[in-house]
């Protein structure tokens, strides 16, 4: 189980001190410095990379699996429009069709630094070669379950809690966090 061996990597030592309450933003410094193997990151790294350490020998891949299948956490905002009657249905559809248009879309990613939801958007930025590892990942992205009503509840746990692996048992943190998304 994931838990327990991220218990024997805090018990180890293999972990920075304090693991459960540091904050990934700080990481990221320490790994474009050269300091630490592995780091979950974003396209925006590779300018931070190419600006703070250019010399840095660093690949871009999926995030390791146990079966060693391709994943890849997706994160993403949500642009959403209300329609409470049918007068409204067709309006909707021209703008989220002019939006996501690659002409109009792809620029507003490239000024973000985000990565293009769109096939179309994929496709005109698959010659930029900083982005290309992130865009082929793109297709196993798996997203937090932000639909499912007991989210909230289970991210708020694991989030105040994971933490105390530095501490407690990997079966009993995850026991806690259970309960407390059970109690909602």
């Amino acid at each position: 189980m994931g838990a327990e061996q991220i218990k024997k990597m805090i018990d180890a030592g293999a972990t920075q001190a304090d693991p459960g309450s540091t904050q990934r933003s700080p990481l990221m410094d320490i790994f474009i410095q050269g300091k630490i193997g592995m780091q979950v990151g974003l396209p925006p790294t590779v300018g931070q990379i190419a600006e703070g350490n250019p010399d840095l020998d660093y690949s871009i891949v999926p995030i390791p699996t146990k079966d060693g299948s391709p994943f890849t956490l997706g994160v993403m905002d949500q642009l959403m429009a209300f329609q409470n009657d049918d007068d409204k249905k067709e309006a909707i559809t021209k703008f989220f069709d002019y939006y996501y248009s690659a002409d109009v879309y792809v620029p507003w990613v490239q000024a973000e630094g985000f990565l293009p939801v769109t096939k179309s958007g994929a496709e005109q930025l698959s010659g930029e070669e900083a982005l290309k590892p992130f865009l082929d990942v793109l297709p196993d992205a798996q997203f937090y379950p932000s639909t499912n009503p007991k989210w909230s509840a289970a991210d708020g746990a694991f989030k105040s809690l994971f933490g105390q692996l530095q501490t407690k048992p990997a079966q009993d943190v995850l026991t806690e966090i259970q309960a407390q998304v059970d109690a909602g």
